[in-house]
């Protein structure tokens, strides 16, 4: 070998060295380095700083609560969902969801209900015949310093089992910085519900005890025959019982929490506070009290937003675990829910556009479809001779005729009130 080809070697190694040696030390100063919130040294699952179950228990025990998130729930599932991907992998999933449709429609409703009560939710990906949402009060994440998931376990019945990180997608619907649990957002609400529980129990008392208050006998006079007799009468008397006593003897009304405490207007109070956490507008959980057209239509938009949010972190959810479990590559997603009155304006536009049939938008409506020669056309269709006779008159009133209906047939619309 010549001389130069042995120096040229030298220099190649050397600086084969030189480029390892910066790459490395670039690298190095690349490297993770913040720390997650963790408890130094665990290795089998970090603790909730909740009571998952006890917040279940208030959940279902509070009407108001339990049916905001039944609004929350159908709104997000209500409109169905569409696959993106190339044809091959959505006719596979397409396939396997037509196959247990009923299954997968039951685990989407669980998934939305696990996540707005709990603020999390933990989808078990290799399980038959669809994913399966694990109690997520049973559920902790094992994490490392940094933060990084390195598995999870499920404690439940002194039993414990483990998962590794591809095994689960886990879900925070309200993540904060790095908790592993995110803060979810009725938790706000327990002390709300704690308060609500003990005041609606307040009034099943009062109704128990047929409004009668609670009263002191002070007998001024008399034997402790006398004294023994009137305990006993009073002891055996019930709420609403009238009985006649002889002796000098005062009654005074010890008044009831229920008149001082001013309870109806504080469950008004509490139900308020509710509708404020959950987005819920009230006119969506039955309550009709007054309420300006534009006020409703903000409230409904609010809401609108809401159920986008968790739309979104939902079919990220499911487009992870279609993607581990299948090995495809493709995007799930919820259809918008959009308010009745929108979706009646939308299909309005349509038919103007000549997009869809105006029999085609009352069917979508849920309306019956009308017989007329025009019902049936879109009108860029229309002979020109027809439709200038026609559009002045029969499609007007036919749109106008639409709306009604649907405003009639939705509860919403009709209950929005105007100045």
């Amino acid at each position: 070998m010549s001389k130069e080809v042995f120096s040229e070697i030298i220099v190649f190694e050397n600086s084969s060295i030189c480029m390892r040696f910066f790459e490395n030390f670039f690298k190095s100063r690349k490297e993770e380095k913040g720390l997650a919130e963790t408890i130094h040294g665990w290795r089998w699952g970090e603790p909730k700083p909740l009571d998952q179950r006890q917040l279940l228990e208030l959940v279902e025990g509070n009407p108001d609560l339990r049916a905001a998130v039944e609004v929350l729930v159908n709104a997000s599932i209500v409109n169905g969902w569409m696959i993106i991907g190339e044809e091959d992998d959505v006719k596979k999933v397409e396939e396997w969801i037509n196959q247990n449709e009923n299954d997968f429609i039951m685990f989407l409703r669980n998934l939305v209900m696990s996540s707005v009560i709990f603020g999390e939710s933990y989808i078990e990906v290799y399980t038959t015949p669809v994913f399966k949402i694990l109690d997520t009060y049973t559920m902790e994440v094992i994490r490392d310093e940094h933060g990084r998931i390195k598995g999870y376990v499920q404690k439940i019945h002194g039993m414990e089992v483990l998962f590794k990180p591809e095994e689960i997608v886990h879900i925070v619907l309200h993540p904060l910085g790095t908790r592993a649990y995110g803060s979810p957002i009725i938790s706000s609400l327990r002390r709300v519900l704690e308060g609500q529980m003990h005041a609606e129990l307040l009034v099943r008392d009062a109704f128990m005890r047929k409004g009668v208050l609670s009263k002191v006998f002070i007998m001024k006079s008399g034997t402790e025959a006398d004294f023994e007799r009137l305990v006993k009468v009073a002891e055996q008397s019930k709420p609403g019982s009238s009985f006649i006593l002889k002796g000098d003897i005062n009654i005074q009304d010890l008044g009831h929490p229920f008149r001082e405490l001013q309870v109806l207007d504080i469950l008004n109070e509490y139900r308020q506070k509710i509708v404020t956490v959950t987005g819920v507008p009230e006119i969506m959980l039955g309550v009709t009290k007054a309420a300006t057209l534009e006020t409703s239509r903000n409230q409904i938009n609010a809401f609108t937003m809401k159920v986008k949010s968790i739309q979104q972190a939902i079919s990220a959810a499911v487009t992870e675990a279609l993607r581990r479990r299948h090995r495809v590559n493709l995007k799930f997603k919820l259809l918008e829910w959009t308010n009745p009155e929108q979706e009646t304006r939308i299909h309005v536009m349509r038919i103007q556009s000549g997009i869809e049939t105006i029999n085609e938008a009352r069917k979508a409506l849920g309306l019956k479809e009308v017989d007329h020669p025009i019902a049936d056309t879109p009108l860029p269709l229309i002979h020109p001779i027809d439709k200038n006779i026609l559009l002045e008159t029969d499609v007007r009133d036919m749109l106008t005729q639409l709306v009604e209906e649907s405003r009639q047939l939705i509860p919403e619309k009709s209950l929005q009130k105007k100045d």
